[in-house]
Formats: structure tokens, sequence, C-alpha cells
């Protein structure tokens, strides 16, 4: 079992005396307890949410929890920067595949809003609730977005255009998350896919202009 996204899934330990290894039985706890906050903090709120609800939903004791969080907030800002880390390893992975530098931006582009349509509840949890959680927020954010521009950044290549401005990655990266967190608030994070050409344009034009980005856009 690894602790990755995939296994943030609600597998139940036997009741009594099951014998596991305890590392097993933590890992287990944490995957259910990340689960949990993700579903229920979207579908609550973060300041509706409570420890008994995220307990209830992962079927965990309290004991246990505070064996592996601080709190609330450390559960929540975990679970995110799991699902932080997942969503970059996609976007990466969809940029390593080659081809010119816009199909690779593409890509990349389309790996996002996938990850963002397969799951409204992660999708709401990463960009909205966030948002909610205070002073705590800002670090993380800014951290979250330091990673887009970056991935965004290191895309390139010898193709790659050169920007007119030097901050053209973190305007491009600060437009597309504003764009999808549209959606997402709009509670249209399933119908994201759908927007790749008009993103992708939009994306792209600052850097090729409007005829290059309408070809990548219908690509």
């Amino acid at each position: 079992m690894s602790d990755s996204p995939e296994d943030l899934r609600r597998w139940r330990l036997p009741r009594g005396r099951h014998g596991l290894p305890r590392e097993l039985v933590e890992r287990s706890q944490r995957e259910r307890l990340l689960a949990a906050v993700v579903k229920v903090t979207a579908q609550r709120g973060y300041e509706a949410t409570t420890v008994g609800d995220i307990l209830g939903e992962a079927g965990v004791g309290r004991e246990s929890f505070y064996e592996l969080f601080d709190d609330k907030l450390d559960c929540m800002l975990s679970a995110h920067e799991l699902l932080v880390d997942d969503l970059e390893q996609r976007v990466r992975e969809a940029h390593s595949e080659g081809g010119p530098w816009a199909q690779r931006m593409r890509r990349g582009l389309a790996a996002a809003l996938d990850w963002f349509a397969a799951d409204p509840d992660a999708a709401r949890f990463t960009l909205v609730e966030l948002s909610t959680v205070g002073p705590a927020f800002r670090p993380a954010f800014k951290a979250a977005y330091a990673r887009a521009v970056s991935v965004m950044e290191e895309s390139g290549g010898e193709d790659a255009p050169e920007p007119e401005l030097a901050q053209a990655y973190s305007l491009a990266a600060g437009a597309m998350l504003a764009r999808i967190y549209e959606e997402v608030v709009l509670g249209r994070a399933a119908e994201l896919p759908q927007r790749l050409p008009d993103l992708t344009y939009e994306l792209l034009v600052p850097f090729v202009g409007e005829e290059r980005a309408r070809e990548a856009a219908g690509a």
C-alpha cells in the first residue's frame, strides 16, 4: 500500500487481534484520514468540519488521529500537499512525452484538467477550501503556486519561445489557476476537459501569438 491519492481509500482493518505490523496499521489509518478530510471538507467546508466528522468518515479513533496529526488543519495541509504532489507529477509526465513546445504545454494542461475533473471533491478541496483556513493558507498557496510556475518554466526546451515579460510564466500559471478555480467553484470541475481548446489558446497566445495558439488549441 503506497501513500498516494490512489490509495486514499476506505480500507478497513479486521476487528480484534489482527497481528498486522504497526507500520501497516498506521499507514492505513493515515490514508483513511486523508481521504476523509478531503471528502468531508469539500462537502461541509473547512469551518464546519470537525475532527469528529473526519473520524466518523475514516473509521479511525481519536487517539490514533492525534498520534498522526496535530489537529484538523495539520491533517488538511497534509492531504493538500499529497494531492499537489500527485498533480505536479501528472503534469510533468505529460510534458516529458516530447514533441514541440506548444504540444507539450497543451498536454500538460490537459493532464491538469483531467486531474481536477476526475474527483470534484479533491478539486474543491485543493483549490477552494484551502483559502478558508486563515493565515496558514498563504505559505501553502505560495508553495503550490511556485510549483506550478516551475513546472511550466521547466517544460521549455530549445524550441520554447522567449517571453517578452520576465514574469510571463507566472502570469500564465495564475491565469490558468484562476480559470480552473472559477469552474470548480461553479460546480463544473467534471466539465473541465471540455475547456481544453479555449484554455490552451489562452495559455499560449501571450507566448506565440494568435495564429499559432489557435493551431495548437485545435491539435
